[in-house]
């Protein structure tokens, strides 16, 4: 009872918390603005092809992943303010590239510096709001921050086709100039508690990848495996399936997302930390099952909610138990280390996805694989994750 009250008497939403959080919510708007229009502009300004446009899109995710490990170094090391204002300036800068740059190979080049920025930027950004937050309320306040992405996710891509068809893409390209501008005077007028001055550590491998959260590491890489094809071939799926307006898919998600952000922050906090996360693994093996053999649209979109509102468990959880597993010098790290999870999950997720797919002519296969990633995970959560962290994390940091 008495840790309840200390809870409610502590303050969540200061201004450095609002304030970070708005301008997480512009750098992600901005990229997923520029998401789904960019095959399209490399198509018609550059006559690309499917396999010069896909390199050039993927090299983003390509400098993110090369980046963060160490970004996490960079974070814990160096004053995060400036860290997270150069490079989310740097971040702002290359949307000027896409429009200046008149080579492929050059566009290449500009996606993996772009990818580059955001992973540090992001890393940043999450640090700086975690540091923000009274530690009792820690899971709550992610579950808020992650909203911010969640509704760039869900308005973004979906406001950058409609300007793209309506005014063209040099419009997409100033507002995302004009969106980071916004951001960039967000950060540079929050209030940063410096760091403390100490010694520099010796080198070491959990001043680039929290060692202490390898389980929780593996088991991101499994989900983020099994949400890969999802970001790529979902809409293809739901042609093979004969299923019209796909583009709904991804709102569902993101509604449940959000819903279970808002929801669970506080259980977490709470001391029901794993217990919700294993729900949120049980509950995405039915949902990529549902997905995987669905015949009818209402099963085909009910399984895109469930996916968020699992996901909206798993979010927060994952990066709240890294976060756990790490002193208070090592929260950049935690950052990074449960990101690079979540990234190398997306891309192998994409890759074998994409050989799947023109292995077998279809895409059932790479759901049913997923699925299949999916129940490994669940086991692999509660056989081995969950006890690892109850046993590991630190009190009081």
């Amino acid at each position: 009872m008495e840790q309840t009250n200390t809870a409610s008497i502590e303050k969540l939403w200061t201004r450095t918390f609002v304030m970070v959080a708005a301008a997480n919510f512009l750098l992600f708007f901005s990229f997923y603005l520029l998401l789904p229009v960019l095959p399209l502009y490399l198509f018609d300004k550059f006559n690309a092809g499917n396999t010069e446009a896909g390199v050039v899109i993927s090299m983003y995710t390509v400098g993110a992943l090369a980046c963060r490990p160490f970004a996490g170094f960079l974070v814990d090391t160096l004053s995060r303010k400036p860290l997270y204002f150069w490079t989310f300036f740097l971040f702002s800068t290359c949307f000027v590239g896409y429009k200046v740059l008149g080579l492929i190979p050059l566009l290449a080049v500009l996606r993996f510096a772009h990818g580059l920025f955001f992973g540090i930027s992001t890393t940043a950004s999450n640090t700086v709001a975690i540091d923000s937050l009274p530690a009792s309320r820690r899971g709550e306040g992610i579950g808020y921050f992650g909203v911010s992405v969640n509704l760039a996710f869900a308005t973004g891509p979906m406001t950058g086709m409609f300007l793209y068809e309506s005014f063209g893409e040099n419009i997409i390209f100033a507002t995302s100039i004009i969106l980071c501008i916004i951001g960039l005077i967000l950060v540079a007028n929050l209030k940063v508690k410096p760091r403390e001055k100490k010694p520099h550590a010796p080198l070491s491998l959990d001043r680039f990848f929290l060692t202490r959260a390898i389980p929780q590491f593996v088991n991101f890489i499994f989900v983020g495996f099994a949400y890969g094809p999802v970001t790529n071939y979902i809409s293809i799926y739901a042609k093979e399936l004969g299923i019209g307006g796909s583009g709904w898919f991804y709102a569902l998600i993101a509604a449940g997302l959000i819903l279970n952000r808002i929801m669970t922050g506080r259980l977490i906090d709470r001391g029901y930390l794993t217990r919700l996360v294993g729900i949120g693994m049980t509950i995405i093996v039915v949902a990529y099952l549902i997905l995987a053999f669905c015949h009818s649209p209402f099963a085909f979109f009910a399984s895109a909610f469930l996916i968020g509102t699992s996901l909206g468990l798993i979010f927060p959880g994952y990066q709240t138990m890294c976060v756990n597993l790490a002193r208070h010098d090592q929260r950049g790290t935690a950052n990074s280390t449960y990101l690079s999870g979540w990234d190398i999950g997306i891309g192998s997720g994409i890759l074998v996805g994409g050989a799947m797919a023109s292995h077998f002519g279809m895409h059932q296969q790479v759901f049913i694989a997923s699925a299949a990633a999916l129940v490994i995970a669940d086991l692999m959560f509660w056989f081995w994750t969950s006890k690892h962290y109850v046993k590991n994390k630190l009190e009081g940091n």
